[in-house]
C-alpha cells in the first residue's frame, strides 16, 4: 500500500482493474501491443491489463512477454517502470513475502480425454 502498488492492483483479486504503462524495452511483447489492438490509438500501445496478484507466486514467468522468471525481479521491474522508484532488496523481499500470503489452493481441473487426431479428422467449424 505504501509503495503504491495498490493504485493498479486492488479489488477482490488484488489487481486486474486497470492498465499498466509501457514496460521497458527488454520486456515488450513483440506481437502484443495491448489496448492498441482495439483502439488503434498510438497512446494505447503496450497498455496492458494489470494482472491479479492472487496466486501470482504460482504463475511464472511474469509479464506479457514471459521474460521474467523471478518474482523478486518482477517486483523490482514494476517498481522502476510503474512507480519510478528503485526498491531496495528489503522492500522487494517484503513485497514478495506479502505476495506469498496471497497464494491459495487452486481448484483441480480435469480435462477431457479427446480422441487422437488423424488425417481423416475434419477441421473444426467456426460456425460461419
Amino acid at each position: 500500500m505504501q509503495t503504491g502498488c495498490s493504485s493498479c492492483h486492488n479489488g477482490i483479486n488484488v489487481g486486474g482493474q486497470g492498465v499498466i504503462e509501457r514496460p521497458g524495452a527488454t520486456l515488450l511483447p513483440a506481437s502484443d501491443k495491448g489496448r492498441y489492438a482495439v483502439t488503434k490509438a498510438a497512446s494505447d500501445e503496450y497498455l496492458l491489463r494489470a494482472a491479479p496478484l492472487r496466486n501470482v507466486t504460482l504463475r511464472a514467468p511474469y509479464f506479457h512477454s514471459g521474460q521474467v522468471w523471478s518474482l523478486q525481479q518482477a517486483v523490482g521491474v514494476m517498481g522502476e517502470i510503474q512507480l519510478g522508484i528503485e526498491l531496495s532488496d528489503k522492500e522487494k523481499n517484503d513485497i514478495v513475502a506479502f505476495l506469498n500470503s496471497l497464494t491459495g489452493q487452486l481448484p483441480k481441473i480435469e480435462y477431457p480425454k479427446l480422441p487422437t487426431r488423424t488425417d481423416a479428422t475434419p477441421p473444426p467449424s467456426l460456425g460461419r
